[in-house]
Formats: structure tokens, sequence, C-alpha cells
């Protein structure tokens, strides 16, 4: 029999993502829709494909083979479709993950493009810090998303965006002195972050860790946005991203923190996976892509700071 990209694709989605239900999700596709075509498959080779015996389904020997070919049969045609440069717009819902440093200033306009530019598309945002991002971009519950750190996979495209510079910020009320201060100065203070494992929670503990040290109080909280107001209203010391302050910091609100050493930047990312909707999710990313270069992530940098 003639195989279908369509019953490879199910088969491919399936084993990497280790169930018919993130498969369909993955697809857009109802969980029947997917099976059918894995039938349709396993009747094509003559064996089966899935165990579907055990909680999460994996491939049988045969199905890992099968796989193998069907991997790189779809990066062939995700080639193709690039060199063909076809102009294909997006349709339907589009599963977009944000972290909040790009949420917060870049998000509005990005909605306005989408609206104005894929006018069949609808947009499912979900915000969150990038270590959660990532789990959802790798597990396929997500078509792209804007994040740091993204885990590398041959399955997923990943384009820097711009590096962001991290400063520790703090309310004039709190007092503290100009500088140059070291873990040690900051260690008993209380800290204001996003929980455990977000990018901030892990610069945060190895900071502090590379002077031997433990930070003695860390509040947490999964929104940047309350994270600043804590902040600028003295609730705790935060390390953040300084692009996303320029009103707090030109209003003296918050005071940039000099400390020794500085803290490593993170670099945010767009992520997007190769083989679904490759042409709409490549303008996808190259919309990110300009919006951010034309926002304070990129152009902000307070001074002092250059």
């Amino acid at each position: 029999m003639r195989f279908t990209l369509a019953q490879l694709e199910a088969l491919h989605w399936v084993a990497r993502l280790g169930s018919v239900r993130a498969a369909a999700n993955h697809l857009h596709l109802t969980q029947p829709a997917v099976s059918v075509r894995l039938k349709e498959l396993e009747a094509g080779v003559g064996g089966p494909l899935i165990q579907r015996d055990s909680y999460r389904a994996t491939p049988t020997p045969l199905g890992r083979e099968i796989a193998s070919h069907a991997e790189r049969i779809l990066n062939a045609c995700d080639g193709l479709d690039g060199h063909l440069d076809r102009d294909e717009p997006l349709r339907g819902p589009v599963r977009i993950g944000v972290a909040d440093t790009f949420a917060v200033t870049c998000l509005p306009e990005l909605m306005r493009l989408i609206d104005t530019r894929f006018p069949d598309a609808r947009a499912e945002i979900r915000a969150d810090f990038s270590a959660r991002l990532n789990e959802s971009l790798q597990a396929g519950d997500l078509d792209i998303a804007v994040l740091t750190a993204p885990e590398p996979n041959s399955l997923i495209i990943v384009e820097p965006l711009v590096e962001l510079a991290l400063m520790w910020v703090a309310s004039p009320k709190l007092k503290l002195s100009t500088g140059p201060l070291r873990p040690a100065d900051l260690v008993s203070l209380p800290i204001i972050t996003n929980p455990n494992p977000s990018g901030l929670h892990t610069s945060i503990a190895g900071w502090f860790s590379a002077a031997g040290l433990q930070p003695e109080r860390i509040n947490t909280c999964n929104s940047m946005v309350i994270m600043t107001t804590l902040a600028r209203e003295g609730a705790g010391i935060s390390l953040l991203p300084v692009s996303i302050l320029r009103e707090e910091l030109d209003t003296k609100k918050l005071m940039i923190l000099k400390v020794v050493p500085k803290v490593s930047g993170h670099t945010l990312t767009v992520a997007y996976h190769r083989t679904h909707r490759a042409p709409g999710m490549r303008a996808l990313a190259q919309m990110i892509h300009e919006i951010t270069g034309r926002s304070d992530l990129a152009r902000y940098r307070p001074s002092g700071t250059h």
C-alpha cells in the first residue's frame, strides 16, 4: 500500500509525545481520527506499531523503525516547504506560549498583528514562566513559544531573539546601600521571584551558591507584573530583566542595585515545531522577531547599565 503523510505524522507524534491524546491535541485532530490513521498504517505494514497496554504509548520495534523513517520524511517535507517559501496563512487555533517578559512588553502588538495578517487564525495565549512553557512545547501542547532556555530537540526550531540583562532591583523605601553589594549583603533580605524551577529562581540560587550561601527568605510569585509591584512597594528585592522596567526606573520607583559579581543574563528565544504547519509558524516567528526588535526588550537600557 502507499503510506500517507497523515498516517506517518500520526505515528510520529504518538511515538514522540507518548499518547494518542497528546498527538491529537498537537495535530488539532480528534483522538479517534489519530487512532484510525494508526490502524490504517498498521494494516499496511502488517503488524502493531504502538504498545497500548501501558500507561505511556510506546512504539514496538517495528513502530520504532517506521517512526524513524517517518521523521526523515516529515523533515524532508518541511524542508521542501521552506524551499518553496509558500505563503500559507495560519488558520484556526494557534497555541502560543509567552514568558512574562515578552507578554508585558510585546503581546498587545503581537495580538494586533495576528488579527491583521492572519484573520482566520485564533490565538490561544498561555503566559507562564519559561520552564513550564518548555514542558508544554516539548509535550506538543503549544505550537510556538517565546521563552528562555528551551530544551534542545531535533524536532523543534529555536531562534534567539534578544539577550536579557538581569539586575537586582529594590524600592528606595528600603534605603539600601548604593553598592557595590555582594551576596552576603543581600542574603538576609526578603527576595521575590518566580517559583522553582524557573530561570530567575535558578539564577538567584546560583548567584548565592557561588558565594557559598543560600538566601534566607525567598518568596515566590508566578506573575512578573505582581513581582514588580511588590518590589516597587518595598516588600522585598527582586532579580528582573531590566528591559521591562522602563517606567519604574525612569520614575525612580525602583533602583538598580550594583552587585558583585554581576548576574548572567538570559537569552530570549522563539521556538516552534519543525513539522507542524511549518510555513505559517515561520511567518509567525518572523513577526515575533520584528516585534521584539523594536520593543524595549531590545532597545531600553537604563543609564549606567550599558
